[in-house]
């Protein structure tokens, strides 16, 4: 391995105990699918027992119940949700559907964090819309929909499609990195594509070293055809480790491209640096590269999966086989080398009737226009081909209606549709409800303020988990007194315990949450035009006018 020059400095903050466990997996910084064998339900027939040790999930949101990874359902109530900054520093953070995400969480399925971690973030330079393809940061990426090749992107940051994105604009990739051996780059099939805030990363990459060479004062490599520079303000982590050609880095940069160069703040270095994850059992999913028949292995972003003895099933248990270019799920043990030996191998195909093919969302009904429109946990909701007299006999539709929805993704939309819907789940997490209103009356030291929409007034209280965007969290003053708040939380009594409060206005600072313009606005009307222009755009793709 070549030295890292000792001008590079390799004292970048101090890594956190998820990220040492985590971060370093070539899989996880590949946003590849780490699953849980435990959780709450939902998770399908796809879950391992909750006896296994694994304690690391990583993959796609694909829905709420508490959140549901790749299918998994994962009690999230009193998790921190954070993502790594350019710097390495963790900031506060909302989940939303097609992230990618790593979540850290006991054996009973008890999440106590949630580190969002996109594939790509950069600006935009070419557009495609016939081919669905991106350019981003001189990087190829790619629309999915079909659910059969994975999960379908979903657009959010305030896009509804992708007409609603322009070169020039700083977007946010999250999907599956796919690497090709032919022009040693990785493009990324995206699950979710999101305008990013002005604030926070301008750029970061993932990919393979090659042409490292040590400079005056620090190095320079190519990563998926760019060139990086390093410097000595550059921050290297995990501390003491060095670079080389054919090692999978992240690289962070506070300022956008210069022509194809990116100048580093921040390196880190993907692989399984930690022994503590040698023998651990891992699921991971992803788009099958490099298969190899003969010493029968595949690749899963930079991860060699070892298929000896490997059970290689569909998703619902036919026997199946492996080829390059499909998704799998692949459930196994890490190696010293930070390899997985395979034990099962599930092939996604075009059967949407599979639990992870579907989304999930488990929640109170909110910004309710009738039976066939509403939203589950921040997701429009299209219900129209389901009964509700048929599906929930004796309960009326209406907001606040405890629902559980398994609805499939579509594409050019982020509204689901609904397969199924019932009145009665089962639910094995506590349930997650969002109220909107004006804060006053706050308390620093019981951490308690008072939120009030139309008269009706109820006490939110915050603790070390919740999470404030567009906000400063309360300290030794009160920020959020006299602001419109948007809080997702749970009920303790009569007092929601928030886990996200978010700043709910027209200002800059306000996060662009998915289904936004699918609420209903404060004066209690319907929101007019969002589900008029769904109607009609799918009353199009369907007959053609």
């Amino acid at each position: 391995m070549i030295p890292h020059p000792q001008q590079i400095s390799s004292t970048s903050p101090q890594e956190p105990p998820l990220a040492r466990r985590s971060c370093s997996w070539a899989a996880m910084a590949l946003g590849l699918s780490l699953l849980s064998a435990c959780g709450g339900g939902g998770g399908g027939g796809s879950t391992p027992s909750a006896s296994s040790s694994v304690l690391l999930t990583a993959g796609a949101v694909t829905g709420f119940g508490s959140v549901v990874v790749d299918g998994t359902e994962i009690e999230d109530a009193q998790a921190k949700v954070l993502r790594e900054n350019a710097d390495g520093s963790l900031s506060s953070d909302l989940v939303q559907l097609g992230q990618r995400v790593r979540v850290k969480h006991d054996e009973r399925g008890q999440a106590s964090q949630i580190t969002v971690d996109a594939a790509l973030i950069g600006v935009v330079s070419a557009i495609d819309s016939t081919a669905g393809t991106l350019r981003v940061a001189a990087q190829n990426v790619s629309i999915n929909s079909s659910s059969a090749l994975g999960p379908v992107t979903v657009f959010g940051g305030g896009y509804a499609d992708l007409s609603n994105v322009s070169t020039g604009d700083l977007v946010e990739i999250h999907g599956t990195p796919v690497y090709s051996t032919n022009n040693a780059s990785y493009s990324v099939q995206a699950t979710r594509i999101a305008k990013a805030p002005a604030a926070g990363a301008k750029l970061q990459i993932s990919g393979k070293i090659s042409g490292y060479a040590s400079t005056a004062g620090g190095a320079s490599f190519t990563l998926n055809g760019l060139t990086v520079q390093v410097s000595a303000s550059s921050a290297l982590r995990p501390a003491g480790s060095t670079l080389a050609d054919g090692l999978q880095v992240t690289a962070f940069s506070s300022s956008t491209l210069n022509a194809s160069t990116l100048t580093a703040s921040h390196i880190r270095v993907d692989r399984n640096q930690d022994s503590a994850n040698v023998g651990a059992k891992a699921q991971l999913s992803g788009v099958a590269t490099g298969y190899d028949a003969t010493a029968n292995t595949l690749v899963l972003g930079n991860t060699l999966i070892k298929l000896a003895g490997a059970t290689v099933t569909d998703l619902k248990g036919k026997q199946s086989t492996v080829q390059n270019g499909a998704y799998v799920l692949v459930g196994g043990s890490v190696n010293s080398d930070g390899s997985v030996t395979a034990g099962t191998v599930k092939v996604r195909t075009a059967d949407t009737t599979a639990d992870l093919a579907q989304v999930l969302l488990i929640g109170p009904v909110t910004d309710f226009v009738d039976a066939g429109s509403f939203v589950v946990r921040g997701v429009p909701v299209d219900a129209s081909n389901i009964s509700w007299a048929t599906a929930c006999p004796g309960v009326s539709a209406a907001a606040d209606v405890l629902v559980k929805v398994q609805a499939l993704q579509q594409a050019a939309t982020n509204v689901v549709k609904a397969q199924s819907l019932s009145c009665t789940p089962t639910v094995t997490t506590q349930v997650i409800r969002s109220q909107e209103g004006a804060a006053s009356a706050v308390d620093l030291t019981a951490k308690t303020f008072t939120l009030t929409l139309n008269n009706s007034a109820r006490t939110v209280q915050w603790n070390e988990a919740t999470s404030f965007l567009g906000l400063v969290a309360p300290g030794s003053t009160d920020t959020v007194g006299g602001k419109s708040v948007y809080v997702d939380g749970y009920l303790s009594g009569n007092t929601l315990v928030a886990r996200v409060v978010r700043l709910d206005d027209d200002s800059a600072q306000a996060p662009k949450v998915d289904g936004e313009r699918f609420r209903k606005p404060r004066s209690g009307l319907a929101p007019q035009g969002a589900w008029t222009e769904y109607r009609k755009k799918a009353k199009e793709a369907t007959t053609g006018q």
